[in-house]
């Protein structure tokens, strides 16, 4: 009888141990995501050397990249990757003969629109509090900072040809026609130095367990950018200026935020 306790409690011992080790989380997990977005850009009107501007709307962006999640506990972890996300929106210059650019040496457009299109590769920084499971699914919340470096920058324009009367003159003045630019340079115009971006990073979302360590992950996030989109250091040949004598035009000071929500879903290993 004692021996068949003893042998029945150390069974039991080896079992209690081989349950609670098949509960231990693992301490990494990766994954990937794809998000489709809606961008746009928050304007400071103040800026823009007191011309008038509005927002042009909002467009449809995508990103996709590497999840890495590093438990720090039960119900807390780090996350960090590594994304590729498009960002941009649009702006309308309301001034008509004002905010222009110079194409060759007799003639410049003036625009009514641009369109922006930029490329970053993105470092999250976050932290993750989500729920014990329940059923099959874990639900989360997380908050961080995201640091974008960009890789592409370019614009669509949309405006009027205008012309020099004199060669020798300095202002265009000989209205053309309506006129559209596509994919111009302004990498060197936008984000700190010409290509970094810092941002808030806060979403919620839901995780279902498919298969042992395996999830499913859908998720909405917020971001919203610290750092000002333009660069007004900048020095680029083709940078805005503010009116239609370039000898006395002033580079046209920009401060936009640029901001998106997102839809996430990936997988996590």
């Amino acid at each position: 009888m004692k021996k068949s306790i003893s042998t029945f409690l150390i069974l039991f011992s080896v079992l209690t141990v081989m349950a609670q080790e098949g509960e231990k989380q693992p301490k990494f997990r990766f994954g990937l995501k794809v998000s489709p977005s809606v961008a746009w850009l928050g304007l400071d009107k103040t800026r823009f050397n007191d011309l008038d501007v509005e927002n042009g709307g909002a467009k449809i962006k995508f990103g996709y990249g590497l999840i890495t999640e590093f438990i720090l506990a039960k119900n807390y972890s780090f996350l960090t990757g590594v994304e590729v996300n498009y960002f941009g929106g649009s702006i309308n210059y309301k001034d008509v003969n004002k905010v222009n650019y110079q194409l060759n040496d007799s003639t410049a457009l003036f625009l009514s629109s641009r369109t922006f299109k930029q490329q970053y590769i993105t470092i999250p920084l976050a932290l993750k509090l989500k729920t014990n499971e329940i059923g099959y699914m874990t639900y989360f919340g997380q908050i961080g900072v995201d640091l974008s470096f960009q890789i592409k920058g370019r614009a669509n324009d949309a405006g009027t040809l205008y012309y020099k009367a004199n060669p020798d003159t300095t202002a265009f003045s000989v209205q053309g026609a309506e006129y559209s630019e596509e994919d111009v340079n302004v990498y060197k115009q936008t984000g700190i130095f010409g290509f970094m971006r810092v941002a808030l990073n806060v979403g919620a979302g839901v995780e279902w367990n498919i298969a042992g360590n395996t999830s499913l992950l859908f998720a909405l996030n917020y971001n919203n950018g610290f750092t000002n989109f333009f660069n007004k250091d900048t020095k680029d040949e083709n940078k805005l200026l503010d009116n239609n004598n370039h000898a006395t035009a002033k580079t046209l000071d920009q401060k936009a935020s640029s901001n998106y929500v997102a839809l996430t879903v990936g997988v996590l290993f």
